[in-house]
């Protein structure tokens, strides 16, 4: 078998994780269910309903990592990105609840309300940055070749060279799970911050979660960080499969 493989669960993110405990400490805010900074009714359980959604695609994602259905857990990363951008608009904005509760809501115009004078720098925009996370992504959002070549793998022969194996075990592939892991890094350090604008207000009165949540951002910022620098990476590209890039080397 490649040592670019492993079995399923074997390198399972235990409960000490500041991933797996930030997650944990945004289930118990939903059981609060705070008033959002909009502070009408229809925002507030719209976005309780959302989040509750937004955690689940993420929490799914990671456990069909673990299992090494790269594909499957790739294809759920654009859903997550919607239901973000959803969550912070209706969050933010009654109109934007009633027309998502109406059905009548995209998430690239959810994206467009809720990052209006937010930006990243002082050049990049933070509307331009979900532009370009929903366009890298689109490619996942069907059934493509790109998408499901996170099921192949490279295995080494005698001369010096590889072949392409289809991960029918399946097993995990490390590099094409370890991109995925970060990705989700990402996206729950991201989240985290949309938390702390939504619910503003709450966080007033619970200062001792939102220090606990600031400093397990803070860990998850290193996890990233750390990442960048082993790949040798500014940021990290999952437009193809990682694994299948070994191929070049």
């Amino acid at each position: 078998m490649s040592n670019q493989l492993q079995s399923p669960f074997s390198d399972i993110i235990g409960r000490k994780s500041p991933v797996q405990q930030a997650i944990k400490l945004c289930w118990q805010l939903i059981n609060d269910k705070p008033e959002t900074v909009s502070g009408t009714k229809e925002s507030k359980l719209s976005s309780a309903l959302i989040l509750t959604h937004l955690l689940g695609l993420m929490e799914s994602a990671g456990m069909l990592n673990c299992r090494g259905w790269h594909s499957s857990a790739i294809t759920l990363l654009r859903a997550i990105e919607d239901a973000l951008d959803c969550f912070a608009a209706i969050g933010i904005s009654h109109e934007a609840a009633l027309k998502w509760q109406d059905g009548k809501l995209k998430a690239s115009d959810a994206a467009k309300i809720w990052t209006v004078n937010h930006y990243l720098n002082e050049n990049d925009s933070m509307g331009d940055y979900r532009r370009m996370i929903r366009s890298a992504l689109n490619t996942y959002s069907h059934c493509t070749p790109e998408q499901v070549n996170w099921n192949i793998y490279l295995e080494s022969t005698q001369d010096n060279c590889c072949t392409m194996e289809l991960n029918t075990k399946p097993m995990v592939i490390n590099i094409n799970a370890y991109y995925i892991d970060r990705y989700i890094c990402i996206h729950l350090y991201e989240v985290i911050n949309v938390i702390f604008e939504v619910y503003n207000d709450y966080f007033k009165s619970q200062l001792n979660l939102k220090r606990q949540l600031q400093d397990l951002s803070g860990e998850i910022t290193i996890i990233i960080e750390d990442f960048l620098r082993f790949i040798n990476k500014e940021k990290l590209d999952i437009s193809v499969a990682p694994e299948l890039l070994r191929i070049k080397r």
